[in-house]
Order: structure tokens, then C-alpha cells, then sequence
């Protein structure tokens, strides 16, 4: 914080603030000797200042972490400066006008036989005072400074480790969807179908969603949902007809920011649960709804009788894991994950909210 002051020039301000105090203070015993005790005080209040600020604080107090050598030292410090202060104290006393000051006290004038000693005026206990006040200010100051330095690192540590988390997060999603998106287009080629061409053109469409627009921290709303429309697309190349997929959406605002593929891992999840493949009767139901306050997707599908009992479909494996992760770091505090498992059905319900 103390670096803070001086470089918004309140730190100077302070500085001639306090000079201008000292001396109009002083000014009715002589504006020489007003001048010359403003300028002692001022150099008193910047030595122990930047000297405990600059040097003290850092080298022992922050980097050795030594609190007794530090108690020390502004113990040592503190006895230089009222030393100093009162030897020059006593230095610049004959420019202090007498006659101003016996006009102002008269009644001392034959107390003190016209003349004013030194002794008398003896400013021990105002330079004491006022040197361990500027230790003080300075120790609260700077340590504050360098806490407030700590915590920003601390923050963006964090940060870069929840964005270093973040992407290879995604770098496990990319290498899982390639994966089944090869094995589509295996079989859509095995058993030459005439949309070939189109769905391949979709699948570039998906890679260059997962390789290029996913290394952004926010992608519009509609790429996510044609990046859903075309994975569903590949689900349905599994069987002859179309499969028992039901995909509702309605959006206010398709260019609404959203983490890439955070959606996706709950479809795969409804996919490969579900089966639909080789039943008939299963179902997948998506739907999607945003306003200006939220984004609410709800995943509802069957599951599959072939899956064993101890298959937890919440747990999903690594998609579901994952997303969980990334919502927890992006949407903290701003989403709800409810998962329910009746045993032959499965229901996900995200929210997601905007405010």
C-alpha cells in the first residue's frame, strides 16, 4: 500500500503537507528557525519511513522471516533517529527568536531571566512521539502492501492452475470423441451410404469445433447446439431408421457465451446407457432452454437392460467426471447438477444461471 501512496502522489502530498504543518507551527518564533525545524522533522519522517519500508520490512521481516532482528533493528532505528533529531534539535536552537517568544510568555521573561536555554525547550517527548508514529504507519503500511502482493499471486496461481486444469480437461474430451466419431464413420463407409460426403463434412464441422474453437474460454450457444445436432446425426448412422431421440430447444439468445463442449458429455452419457442401437423402445429426449437469466438442459433417457446393475450411470466415467470438474471451476456458485437413477430410467438437469 505504501507503494500504492507514492505513486498517486498522495505520498508527496503527505510529505509537504506535513512541512507546511511544521512550519506555520513554528513560524511565531522565527520563520528561520520555523523553516530549519520543518525541514529536521520532515528528514526525520522520510528517514524512518524508507528505511523501514525499503529495508527493513523486506530484507528481515519478509524475505528471512526473522520478527526478533526486525524488533531489533527498529529498536536501533528508532534510537538514531531521536539521537539525530535532538543533535540538530540543539544545533538550529539559536535561530529561535526569544523576544517573539517572551512576548507570547511573558510571565516567564523574569523567570527565566530574559534568556531561554535549550534545556527548556528540550524537544524529547515530541520527537519521540513522532518518530514512533512514523514506524508505526510505515509497518502497517508496507506489511499491508505485501500481503495484498501475496494475495494476488496467490489468485493468480490459482487462476493459471484452474486454467491449466481446464485445458487438459478438454484435452481428455478431444482424443474420447474421436474415437467414437472414427468408429461412425467406419460403418457409415462399410456400408457405403450415399450421405457419405455430408457426413463427413459434418465431422470436419465437429473437429474443427473440438480443435479450434474449444481452445477459447467461451463459445456461442449455437455452435454448441450444431456441434449436438451433428453428434446426433452420428448417433442415428448406427441403425437403418431413425433412432427414438427427441431434441426440443428454445433459445432467446443464440450468441450467448458458454464453455465449449459442456453439454456434449451428458448426450454421450444418455448414448451409451441408453443403447438405443439395439432397443427399440429406448429413448433419448434432450431439451434445451435459455432466457437472459439462465440455461437450463435436461438429458431424460432409457437405460439399457444389458447395463449391470453396478454401472452407475451418474458416474458416467470420464465425460461425466470431467464436466463436473469444469463446472465446479467455471460456474462456481452459478450452476445445479441434479442426477436422478430410477434403475431403468435417467434424468440430468443442469442450470446454469447468467446473473
Amino acid at each position: 500500500m505504501l507503494e500504492k501512496i507514492k505513486n498517486s502522489y498522495s505520498f508527496p502530498l503527505i510529505t509537504i503537507g506535513l512541512f507546511a504543518f511544521f512550519f506555520f507551527f513554528d513560524y511565531w518564533i522565527g520563520p528561520w528557525f520555523a523553516l530549519l525545524r520543518a525541514t529536521l522533522s520532515i528528514s526525520v519522517f522520510l528517514f524512518v519511513i524508507l528505511t523501514n519500508s525499503l529495508i527493513l520490512i523486506p530484507k528481515l521481516f519478509i524475505e528471512r522471516r526473522n520478527k526478533l532482528f526486525y524488533v531489533i533493528s527498529l529498536i536501533f532505528l528508532y534510537f538514531i533517529s531521536i539521537k539525530a533529531y535532538l543533535a540538530i534539535s540543539e544545533f538550529i536552537f539559536p535561530y529561535l527568536d526569544q523576544e517573539s517568544f517572551f512576548q507570547e510568555y511573558e510571565y516567564l521573561r523574569e523567570k527565566l531571566s530574559g534568556k531561554l536555554e535549550y534545556q527548556w525547550i528540550y524537544p524529547f517527548g515530541f520527537g519521540s512521539v513522532f518518530i514512533l508514529m512514523s514506524i508505526m504507519i510505515s509497518t502497517v503500511l508496507t506489511v499491508s502492501k505485501y500481503d495484498e502482493e501475496r494475495k494476488e499471486k496467490e489468485m493468480v496461481l490459482r487462476e493459471e492452475k484452474m486454467q491449466a486444469e481446464l485445458k487438459f480437461l478438454r484435452s481428455q474430451i478431444n482424443p474420447h470423441f474421436l474415437f467414437n466419431a472414427l468408429n461412425n464413420i467406419y460403418t457409415m463407409s462399410y456400408m457405403q451410404m450415399p450421405q457419405a460426403p455430408d457426413n463427413i463434412a459434418k465431422l470436419s464441422e465437429m473437429l474443427r469445433y473440438l480443435l479450434y474453437d474449444c481452445n477459447e474460454d467461451r463459445v456461442e450457444l449455437s455452435k454448441e447446439i450444431s456441434y449436438l445436432h451433428n453428434y446426433i446425426d452420428f448417433q442415428n448412422l448406427k441403425t437403418e431408421g431413425e433412432q427414438n431421440i427427441q431434441f426440443d430447444i428454445d433459445i432467446k439468445n443464440p450468441s450467448r457465451l458458454l464453455s465449449p463442449v459442456l453439454l456434449e458429455p451428458f448426450v454421450e452419457n444418455a448414448f451409451k446407457y441408453s443403447k438405443l442401437e439395439e432397443h427399440n423402445d429406448g429413448f433419448v429426449n434432450l431439451h434445451l432452454k435459455e432466457d437472459h437469466k439462465e440455461l437450463i438442459f435436461e438429458v431424460h433417457n432409457s437405460i439399457s437392460p444389458e447395463v449391470i446393475p453396478n454401472n452407475d450411470p451418474s458416474r458416467g466415467g470420464i465425460g461425466i467426471e470431467n464436466v463436473k470438474k469444469r463446472l465446479s471451476l467455471i460456474y462456481k456458485n452459478q450452476h445445479t447438477l441434479d442426477i436422478v437413477n430410477d434403475g431403468d430410467e435417467f434424468k440430468i438437469i443442469l442450470k446454469i444461471s447468467f446473473q
